[in-house]
């Protein structure tokens, strides 16, 4: 029976991390290695990973998920691996499901199923407007690259370990967008295949991180993975108008919040923090300082046609 290696990544989610473990240790699949990687967290991580003698317990130095992930990846040994967020739970079958699809599909780097996101209060309305299904394209990575998008977050997705090892893992100076580029960078180059059930319960919550921030991460991950398909597409001409198409849905996405939030620091004084998002804006985006200018001009007028 395949041996299965849950890798999960954990800042100071202490107090979500039972629920993560036990959904991990709980699956119907029993051939399960655990891997919990503390990064630098300040909580009761590590006191609440040693109440599971079944899982490992790894420390390192702060840094990102991507290189929390590796360092899980590189301690396991799973034919298959999956990496859970430390907030989220796995559905009992979760594993059991994913690994009939990779073991019937052998050509397949991973399995991706559906989530249903809850809150405190239990199931919760998907945030863009319906749960998504599967992908019914020829070309997953075209889609992908079309979209700037990984198909799934983490913990909804299994893969098959040795085919992440030979693309080397994850992106560990990305911030954020570390599974867009590792799953494009996997899908340009073997098929993938639909676990077409519930996987993952993802939880909704409000972000610790300050919103300018949040947005400036956000806009400089999603760009620079995106842009790291460079030298792929142009190899492969027939997806220089994916590629462009990425690279405008990950400025207008991120991009059009981070103008919203600039608008409100400045019109609250908060100067320092508007120049920060400014640079971003210069580097990641320079198409949006025209769009900032244009929409403060805009706003100044209809404030003076209203006086």
């Amino acid at each position: 029976m395949a041996l299965v290696s849950v890798v999960i990544p954990c800042h100071n989610y202490g107090h979500f991390l039972r629920d993560a473990i036990e959904s991990a240790l709980a699956q119907t699949h029993p051939e399960i290695e655990l891997i919990v990687v503390d990064y630098d967290s300040t909580d009761d991580t590590n006191r609440i990973v040693a109440e599971y003698p079944q899982a490992t317990y790894l420390r390192r130095a702060s840094g990102t998920y991507g290189a929390a992930r590796n360092e899980g990846l590189a301690a396991s040994v799973g034919e298959f691996v999956l990496f859970l967020d430390a907030d989220d739970k796995l559905v009992p079958d979760a594993i059991e499901s994913s690994l009939a699809c990779l073991q019937s599909q052998p050509e397949c780097a991973f399995a991706y199923g559906h989530f249903g996101p809850f809150d405190t209060s239990g199931p919760a309305d998907y945030r863009r407007g319906g749960s998504p299904g599967c992908l019914h394209e020829a070309d997953p990575y075209s889609w992908m690259l079309r979209r700037n998008s990984a198909l799934r977050g983490s913990g909804a997705v299994l893969y098959r370990r040795e085919l992440v090892d030979a693309v080397g893992g994850y992106a560990a100076d990305l911030v954020t967008a570390e599974d867009i580029d590792l799953n494009m960078r996997l899908a340009r180059s073997h098929p993938i295949c639909c676990n077409d059930r519930i996987m993952l319960e993802q939880r909704i919550q409000v972000s610790t991180v300050s919103v300018s921030r949040r947005w400036r991460v956000g806009l400089a991950s999603s760009v620079a993975a995106q842009r790291r398909q460079r030298a792929f597409v142009a190899e492969h001409p027939r997806y220089r108008a994916d590629y462009r198409d990425g690279l405008r849905a990950a400025r207008s996405y991120w991009g059009s919040h981070l103008i919203e939030e600039t608008i409100t620091l400045v019109a609250a004084g908060s100067y320092q923090n508007a120049a920060a998002n400014l640079l971003a804006l210069a580097r990641w985006h320079p198409a949006g300082l025209l769009d900032l200018f244009r929409q403060i001009i805009r706003r100044a007028e209809l404030r003076l046609r209203r006086a």
